[in-house]
């Protein structure tokens, strides 16, 4: 027969391993599951498995759904809490695999971050930014990085993070400044006439030598 202070010590034991059962946090979109997560997606990343046990990163990171950085490397997620109190913590640390294959981690700065023990389930957008400099250069584009969020509790996973728009900007404007480059050349050419050959010379040695 049991006593009662044996069945309370009992009670509390289960009910502990109950709530942790229970507690739970992602980070949202989440590598390997398409449309939002729910409970049982829920990772604890390692450093055997970078994305949590099951997610194959070589064959998730092409189709999965990314989020696009801004020029200065920063980007939003959701953080999403199953249930209140630090197990279901928001507060996320972050690190980058640059190549997107899970490798090679560097920290990352989260700027604005959940809270470490919410009151309740719910979802929180949190903010991150790659560190200065960083080129992403995974999945079949050669522009996708690999995200690992962690929470306080150790739940989380990866989230793929695409750079691209600045770049493809700045491209368009160097091709722009080359053609009003050209048309400046060509009206000068049409002007002085007899000139010609010397201003393509001087021109092409300005260009050779910038």
């Amino acid at each position: 027969m049991f006593s009662r202070a044996s069945f309370l010590i009992l009670a509390t034991v289960i009910l502990g391993l109950f709530s942790q059962v229970h507690a739970h946090a992602a980070v949202s979109p989440m590598l390997g599951v398409n449309g939002t997560p729910v409970r049982n997606n829920v990772k604890r990343p390692s450093t055997a498995n970078p994305c949590g046990a099951g997610i194959n990163v070589a064959n998730s990171i092409n189709n999965a759904q990314a989020v696009t950085a801004a020029a200065d490397g920063s980007f939003t997620v959701t953080a999403i809490a199953f249930n209140g109190g630090v197990d279901g913590s928001r507060q996320m640390t972050a690190q980058v695999s640059a190549n997107g294959r899970g490798q090679n981690f560097v920290a990352a700065t989260v700027t604005k971050n959940g809270d470490r023990a919410p009151a309740r389930a719910g979802n929180q957008q949190i903010t991150a930014k790659l560190p200065a400099n960083t080129r992403c250069t995974g999945g079949t584009a050669g522009n996708r990085c690999l995200v690992q969020f962690r929470s306080v509790a150790g739940f989380g996973n990866c989230v793929v993070v695409q750079q691209g728009a600045a770049g493809a900007g700045a491209g368009a404007n160097a091709r722009q400044g080359g053609t009003r480059a050209a048309r400046a050349m060509l009206a000068e050419i049409a002007e002085r006439g007899e000139e010609a050959i010397e201003v393509v010379k001087r021109k092409a040695s300005q260009w050779i030598w910038a």
